[in-house]
């Protein structure tokens, strides 16, 4: 300790005298000499000056700068400029004269193009509105987007799909084209675009123009039909085109968006099934990779895309779409009692009819036994616990209808592949503290 304050000491006085002392940029990691110095040695890495450019009108957005947060915290401090935005917002005036040392934009007008050809600023782009531009990029994989939401379509039994989107752009059209391919095995299902050059303008301008056209797109529809829809908002608008028209969800259209957006997923009546994506993982490792360029780090130049993390199963697709009238209302007792510890046994004396027949007829119909498709109800029941409460596993082995929590692990690895507390770490609700902007 005494050497450390003399070392200090020696510090302080060679600044005074004017002496010239060589320390750390906090900006590109490269030592130049500065003649006056009025900071402690532990103090040379100043605190890098970060513009987060990010909505938080929207659940994603928040879990986004959760992330980003959640990095600040363990490995700043950082000095964050940030101001609420809108999903649309343009680039602020403020930031083309700013002088920081990294921005992470999720900024996704065209404006920003301009704007980052212009500034030698270290950018990380989180819209996938820097492609080509040498610009570090993380995004949502959205071909497993599309993909995880066929196959919880195809899991419930639909043979005819659909999909809503907005034509010609990238997010949205590798979406479609992943979710044809997995549920139809063709080209294209069955598909209406938004007319709405963007989704701003959609949200905007287009919404109540559009609905006569959707109403007339989705009468049309073979029926039952599961349809995937390229976000929660457009998901809301087809089920108010269905009510409209009396079209009944989920039994004849099963409606699935993306995002897992708060509000507008349990403002939708029926409330909306979603695709979750992992947007807090997103922040996170944005702001590790601006961290990097920061310091001056070489960092190729690459996407990175990161998988969904999961499906919120709500009423717009809690049904199964059977032709097969006995697997159709045996499955509805499966739901009810799934959680109940019930058995194959249960199924059956509620049916009153065979194994066979009942083990042939799920075969025929889902391709699964009335045992794999008590579990999977099981498992969905474990999963929204863990998610959702702080409850112990035996805690939601009992509510699950498991009788021992080994037997949980077990079924919950095999069909999920997570064990229940990684589940629980990454899908869990996490009590977060307030961030105070700026240091």
């Amino acid at each position: 300790m005494a050497a450390d304050r003399g070392a200090i000491q020696c510090f302080r006085d060679q600044a005074k005298a004017g002496v010239t002392i060589p320390i750390m940029s906090g900006s590109n990691g490269k030592a130049r000499p500065v003649k006056k110095a009025a900071i402690a040695p532990r103090d040379r890495r100043k605190s890098p000056r970060v513009a987060l450019m990010v909505e938080t009108s929207q659940s994603f957005g928040r879990d986004v700068f959760r992330g980003i947060t959640r990095y600040i915290r363990e490995n700043g401090p950082w000095s964050v400029f940030f101001v609420q935005r809108g999903v649309g917002d343009r680039v602020p005036k403020w930031l083309k004269k700013w002088s920081g040392d990294g921005i992470i934009s999720r900024i996704n007008t065209p404006d920003i193009r301009q704007f980052a050809a212009d500034t030698e600023i270290p950018m990380v782009d989180l819209n996938e509105q820097l492609r080509g531009m040498r610009v570090p990029l993380i995004s949502n994989d959205h071909a497993a987007v599309g993909r995880m939401a066929a196959e919880h379509l195809l899991q419930r039994g639909f043979e005819h799909f659909a999909y809503v989107g907005y034509n010609g752009l990238y997010w949205s059209d590798c979406r479609r084209d992943a979710f044809a391919e997995a549920a139809c095995e063709a080209e294209v299902c069955d598909v209406y675009s938004c007319r709405a050059q963007s989704p701003q303008r959609f949200r905007d301008d287009t919404w109540e123009l559009e609905m006569e056209h959707v109403v007339h797109w989705v009468e049309r529809l073979p029926k039952p039909v599961g349809v995937m829809a390229c976000d929660d908002f457009r998901g809301l608008q087809l089920l108010e085109a269905c009510a409209a028209v009396g079209i009944n969800v989920p039994q004849e259209v099963a409606v699935i968006g993306v995002g897992n957006d708060d509000v507008a997923c349990e403002v939708a009546s029926p409330p909306l099934s979603s695709v979750v994506l992992n947007s807090f993982r997103m922040g996170y490792e944005a702001a590790a990779l601006l961290d990097r360029l920061m310091q001056g780090d070489r960092v190729d130049v690459k996407e990175r895309l990161l998988p969904p993390l999961d499906i919120v199963t709500r009423q717009s697709t809690d049904v199964m779409a059977v032709a097969d009238p006995v697997v159709s209302k045996a499955m509805r007792f499966i739901h009810e009692h799934a959680s109940d510890g019930i058995k194959v046994t249960d199924v059956l004396r509620h049916m009153l009819v065979s194994r066979t027949v009942l083990e042939d007829r799920f075969r025929r119909a889902l391709d699964r036994s009335a045992h794999e498709m008590i579990l999977e109800a099981r498992t969905k029941r474990v999963k929204e616990l863990l998610a959702h409460t702080e409850l112990s596993l035996a805690d939601i082995a009992d509510r699950a209808g498991f009788k021992h929590v080994e037997y949980l692990c077990t079924v919950f690895k095999r069909e999920t592949g997570w064990t229940p507390s990684a589940y629980r770490e990454e899908h869990g609700q996490k009590t977060e503290r307030p961030f105070q902007i700026g240091h």
